[in-house]
């Protein structure tokens, strides 16, 4: 996984922790009714995002990941229902069950192109869900005051988190994408590869090639602007380019510059196994989220 999930999985945790720990501090406040909201919110909202994620992850092993789901979901819902009544524990349980099954399943239907935005996507409205949630406990039993209680302040950071969590590196790495897939996305013979570069993304975004085999990567800029596609660090052989812009006239470093509506290409051949990342080095759009990710297989 890579640095981002884990912080994904973190936040998710850490902020059902939060609420679960705040039901049992005000649970002799908390009316039956509330408490049943809070346990089925928590749990199937922790059992949907959880389930996206592990349902990416183990794609090849749909029950692994859907039973996963369910336990996680069902926790959250148990513990957050268990200090009020047992009411809210049946409904924070089959919550979360349904939360798991469902986010697992969602998971694996999704194309790997769209992996890391539906990961995005389920954590922000966890995010949203939560505070939303937490300022409903604020207003019924909580009743604490300052800044955080402040709906325009919870917004305010929302948005900030939102942007911030927007310009992380990509969510899952591309030793989890099978052979399989990589071709489907490609659409043609792994030797000859087609990135399509857009406002602002690459298409697709996650690649997997052999080390020692000839690779020709063709920038086809669909966009309204120029675009560029580097890969960092990545030590290659055999370099040839049909692209007329010249960086720095370093011939080992693979770099290919593509006008609006135009396809340049780089033929070069992978020689050391690893991970490596892609970008736009044009100012600005790496940071909107133009990267991808190419993984060297030996």
């Amino acid at each position: 996984m890579t640095l981002p999930l884990y912080l994904t999985f973190i936040g998710v945790f850490t902020l059902s922790i939060v609420i679960i720990w705040n039901t049992i501090y005000y649970r002799k406040k908390i009316p039956c009714m509330t408490g049943m909201m809070i346990a089925m919110v928590l749990g199937m909202s922790t059992g949907l995002t959880i389930g996206v994620i592990l349902g990416i992850l183990y794609a090849d092993n749909l029950f692994y990941s859907t039973v996963l789901s369910m336990a996680i979901g069902l926790l959250a819902g148990f513990l957050a229902g268990l200090p009020i009544s047992l009411m809210a524990v049946l409904d924070g349980t089959l919550s979360g069950v349904m939360g798991g099954m469902m986010g697992a399943m969602l998971g694996v239907m999704i194309s790997s192109n769209f992996q890391d935005s539906i990961i995005k996507i389920m954590f922000l409205l966890f995010i949203g869900t939560i505070l939303i949630l937490f300022r409903m406990m604020d207003q019924e039993f909580m009743k604490r005051k300052g800044l955080l209680s402040h709906p325009l302040i919870i917004l305010c950071i929302f948005a900030l988190f939102s942007i911030g969590y927007n310009q992380l590196g990509p969510l899952v790495s591309a030793s989890n994408m099978s052979n399989d897939t990589n071709h489907q996305h490609n659409g043609m013979n792994p030797t000859n590869l087609v990135i399509k570069a857009d406002e602002f993304s690459f298409t697709p975004n996650r690649i997997e090639v052999a080390a020692g085999e000839s690779l020709t990567v063709v920038l086809d800029n669909i966009g309204e602007v120029e675009h560029d596609l580097e890969i960092i660090g990545i030590k290659v052989e055999n370099v040839k380019s049909s692209s007329l812009h010249d960086h720095q006239g370093n011939h080992n470093q693979i770099h290919v510059h593509s006008k609006p509506g135009k396809k340049q290409e780089i033929t070069f051949t992978p020689t050391t196994p690893g991970t490596y990342r892609y970008t736009c080095t044009i100012p600005g759009h790496a940071e909107s989220g133009m990267t991808g990710m190419i993984e060297v297989t030996s």
